[in-house]
């Protein structure tokens, strides 16, 4: 399906309405989140799309994160919780 291009009008809050067919092509109604990056003098749009895993995927990837873990040497919550901390900070940063 080919979706053509339209013209949309940022209002004084920094807010733009997608259109319509646009929304409709992607897959996005009220409530979708996107993620925007801005270069120069475009603005991209892309949708986040949560995986979905079922029961037993979740498990294994629960299993193989703590093994993981256990591994490079964070075998209690403190110590994970401050490589959560270093994280967020190393993020914020950028």
């Amino acid at each position: 399906m080919e979706i053509k291009p339209d013209v949309v009008v940022m209002s004084s809050k920094g807010q733009v309405v997608v259109p319509r067919d646009i929304g409709e092509a992607v897959n996005a109604d009220a409530g979708t989140e996107f993620i925007v990056y801005g270069t120069n003098d475009s603005i991209i749009f892309k949708k986040i799309q949560m995986p979905s895993f079922s029961a037993k995927q979740l498990e294994k990837l629960v299993q193989e994160n703590e093994r993981l873990l256990k591994k490079a040497g964070y075998n209690d919550e403190k110590k994970v919780r401050e490589l959560i901390a270093e994280a967020i900070q190393e993020t914020r940063k950028k």
